[in-house]
């Protein structure tokens, strides 16, 4: 009988060589998002990671694997996204502003996906119809090399004369955080609060799963984990806001780890690769950045930025 086991499965993980970027938009700019035209807004740019799996089918010849289901799952289950205000006199107050907590972020585990919800979604994931499991919208997968997909196997694929299949998968993604204002209105201290600290982090579990077809079992064959952290510090100079050099615990990086058979033994998500009742990661950026957790003061202070 075809099959699929995890040495069947060669995965390569990569990222891309640019380091991340930060832009620093001052007021008035157009470029502007509309919501940002007065303060400004700064945004954060991170390299693309990449991984490419080379799957071998094996089975006997003729075999019919028409609908076989193949793609990368992606769970997100860290999640820290804050900024800190404050000007260099204390009198005049600080702000701390997060979207990585509740009500901004109702829970940090979600799952990370293209895929669209509703009825266009569920016609795009024909033939395989409920809720969403995969990164991307399924397609079907009619040559050894498939770009970024989450496919099938269309229907009358064969295992060929050699009683082997060989093609691969490839997977791409790279975090967008939502822009944070260069400056904020402190309502306790009646003050314009300038952008002291920004901090930023997600960490990622990337699974390489398939199916026999629609309702059969999800089997993960290969996984690894990864993540992006950045931490800043800013100031004015010459009536602009700028990136001071790093102080001690800033830091702007790109983690990828190992990959091991099956799912990570990580009891933070293991258990929820196949979740379909949680959240999708994109839906809750609207609703993080409409309902940030404010914090103000009339002087400085050392904010706690635990969740």
């Amino acid at each position: 009988m075809a099959d699929v086991k995890y040495e069947d499965v060669v995965l390569l993980v990569w990222r891309s060589l640019e380091p991340p970027a930060v832009q620093i938009i001052q007021s008035g700019h157009p470029q502007l998002p509309q919501a940002a035209a007065l303060s400004g807004a700064i945004q954060i740019k991170f390299p693309e990671i990449f991984a490419l799996a080379t799957v071998t089918v094996r089975g006997t010849p003729g075999e019919d694997i028409g609908l076989w289901r193949f793609g990368f799952i992606q769970l997100a289950f860290i999640n820290n996204d804050w900024a800190h205000y404050r000007n260099p006199d204390p009198a005049e107050g600080s702000v701390f502003v997060a979207r990585d907590r509740p009500p901004a972020l109702k829970q940090q585990l979600c799952r990370d996906t293209l895929a669209k919800t509703g009825l266009k979604g569920a016609f795009e994931r024909l033939p395989f119809i409920g809720p969403i499991i995969f990164y991307d919208p399924e397609m079907p997968m009619t040559d050894w090399w498939n770009r970024r997909v989450s496919g099938f196997l269309p229907l009358g694929t064969k295992i060929p004369a050699g009683g082997t299949l060989v093609f691969t998968v490839l997977f791409s993604d790279s975090p967008s955080p939502h822009w944070w204002g260069l400056n904020r209105v402190n309502n306790q201290a009646t003050r314009i609060n300038q952008l002291y600290s920004l901090q930023y982090s997600r960490a990622f579990a990337n699974m390489f799963a398939f199916q026999k077809g629609p309702g059969k079992p999800i089997k993960v064959l290969k996984s690894f984990q990864w993540n992006v952290r950045w931490r800043a510090h800013f100031g004015m100079q010459a009536g602009q806001n700028v990136q001071l050099p790093a102080r001690p615990g800033d830091l702007m990086d790109m983690n990828i780890s190992h990959v091991v058979n099956g799912t990570p033994n990580d009891p933070r998500y293991e258990r929820s690769v196949l979740d379909t009742t949680l959240p999708i990661c994109n839906a809750q950026i609207p609703e993080a950045f409409n309902n940030q957790v404010v914090r103000e003061s009339k002087t400085h202070e050392d904010w706690k930025v635990t969740h």
